[in-house]
């Protein structure tokens, strides 16, 4: 019998990190239930956290009593938890891809600070009605540098960067959702590719979730 599996969110569902973690366990075929986690100093919940996780941060994935926070952490849990061949693989099978997918993930996580600023995640889930202002030059090498990266992986409407789906595409499609849903260029394949991946039924499912009316400042 697996332990109960829970999984510690942001309130308005708009976190890529968030996302990451639903899909995976989505993608693992597996039982959880979602809470929001209140990440405000002072309000109790975070302070709760840290001491159950050490650093505290969302997204925080409880599994019985083993809890872990930062969602690189937990994919990899949740793929040393439940490893192929019983259950489906967030990584690709191949070493070199394997490795390749880490790479993409570490990279997107610690590089695209400027453009994850002037292309918030909320313009994905709330649709702004007036255009959106030309991004400064150094979001737009991060744009630019993405779609470098987007396009030297070959990706296209088959919706996976590698030989099969991994959880690598799903950060990778976010990512390129920021540009693809504000209006900026991006080549047809690319927006096939982030589109199919968006058409996945993990991802549908945290994106069409229900979320507060209004939009949050955060990313």
């Amino acid at each position: 019998m697996i332990e109960p599996i829970a999984l510690y969110m942001e309130a308005f569902w708009q976190s890529p990190w968030d996302c990451t973690c639903f899909v995976a366990l989505r993608e693992k075929g597996l039982q959880f239930q979602t809470s929001i986690a209140m990440i405000r100093e002072g309000v109790g919940a975070i302070d709760a956290l840290r001491a159950r996780t050490i650093t505290g941060r969302s997204p925080v994935l409880q599994h019985g009593q083993f809890w872990v926070a930062e969602s690189i952490a937990i994919i990899e849990y949740l793929e040393d938890a439940f490893p192929a061949p019983g259950w489906p693989r967030l990584f690709s099978a191949d070493l070199r891809q394997r490795a390749r997918a880490r790479q993409v993930l570490s990279w997107l996580r610690t590089t695209i600070e400027p453009l994850r600023e002037e292309r918030p995640s909320a313009l994905i889930f709330y649709p702004q009605k007036e255009a959106l202002p030309p991004m400064t030059p150094r979001a737009q090498r991060c744009a630019d540098r993405l779609l470098e990266v987007a396009e030297r992986l070959g990706v296209d409407a088959n919706g996976r960067a590698f030989d099969e789906f991994g959880i690598v595409d799903l950060d990778l499609a976010f990512a390129l959702m920021r540009l693809v849903r504000s209006g900026d260029p991006v080549p047809a394949p690319v927006v096939a590719y982030a589109e199919a991946v968006w058409a996945r039924p993990s991802v549908r499912e945290f994106v069409e979730h229900p979320r507060p009316p209004n939009a949050p400042r955060d990313r």
